[in-house]
């Protein structure tokens, strides 16, 4: 039964946003190196980091992607390594809801985080 249950094709859907999740955060991990290392290299403070968020909307959408991208993608990864030790169902099914949980948790902190540096 488990060996069955084993066999059977994983959705496509997942493994193709676990794909796009890790590109955008190829690119974002670029945005951010750059970001720090070359355009606000010895000047990054407190004030520079809100105003950049707070005078330009491309900063906002950037962050506002990167979060739940950053979420999905390290929650995903884990759930797979999860799915290739085969749990029985009730315990799939009980870590299913822990990382819905915890991903949702994530990102409202996230969310949270970031909210008061998006407004003036």
């Amino acid at each position: 039964m488990r060996a069955e249950r084993a066999a059977r094709p994983r959705p496509m859907a997942g493994w193709l946003l676990q794909r796009m999740s890790g590109l955008m955060l190829v690119y974002a991990l670029g945005v951010h190196l750059w970001t720090v290392h070359v355009v606000d290299s010895g000047r990054l403070t407190w004030e520079v980091i809100t105003a950049r968020l707070q005078d330009d909307a491309m900063w906002s959408a950037y962050y506002l992607l990167f979060v739940p991208a950053v979420v999905y993608h390290a929650a995903n990864g884990v759930w797979g390594i999860v799915l290739d030790y085969n749990p029985p169902p009730r315990l799939r099914r009980a870590l299913l809801v822990a990382f819905w949980a915890g991903g949702l948790a994530l990102l409202t902190y996230g969310y949270f985080g970031i909210r008061p540096l998006l407004s003036r």
